[in-house]
């Protein structure tokens, strides 16, 4: 599935992140104190330490909170609105912001269990990186993705 989302740009920083989501691994951090953070921290916020490790989230979460985007805050984004904007809680603990996948936003509750897909950003299958979105973890009628 491409066209969901535009192309990203990776650079030294991120480049882990996409590699493991080419890999269908959702990158996340750990800190010294053992807690496990998003994959953006450059500190554990208990310890203050920079010295964060990766590992892999189970992809699973829970939804915390959701928008339905009509109007594209960048122009690289009109092709693609509608779409949900989402917090997602990991099980693992840290908060992402993401794309959620979903037909009917309406049908959406707080609680609802989501899970991981992974996705190729851009146009065409050479543009982009392969990209986590979040999908209800239980499709149904109500619920069919695009």
């Amino acid at each position: 599935m491409t066209g969901i989302l535009p192309a990203v740009v990776r650079d030294a920083a991120s480049a882990s992140f996409f590699d493991a989501a080419a890999r269908g691994e959702l990158l996340v951090k750990r800190g010294p104190s053992g807690t496990v953070l998003a994959p953006e921290a450059r500190t554990d916020p208990t310890t203050g330490s920079p010295d964060l490790q990766p590992c892999v989230a189970s992809g699973e979460g829970t939804l915390v909170s959701w928008a339905v985007v009509h109007r594209a805050p960048l122009p690289v984004l009109a092709a693609s609105v509608p779409y949900v904007s989402a917090i997602v809680e990991l099980a693992e603990g840290p908060w992402l912001m993401v794309r959620l996948l979903v037909d009917d936003a309406s049908r959406l509750q707080v609680g609802d269990p989501v899970r991981v897909r992974y996705i190729r950003s851009g146009a065409d299958e050479e543009e982009g990186d392969v990209v986590p979105v979040f999908e209800p973890a239980e499709p149904g009628p109500s619920r069919e993705l695009p």
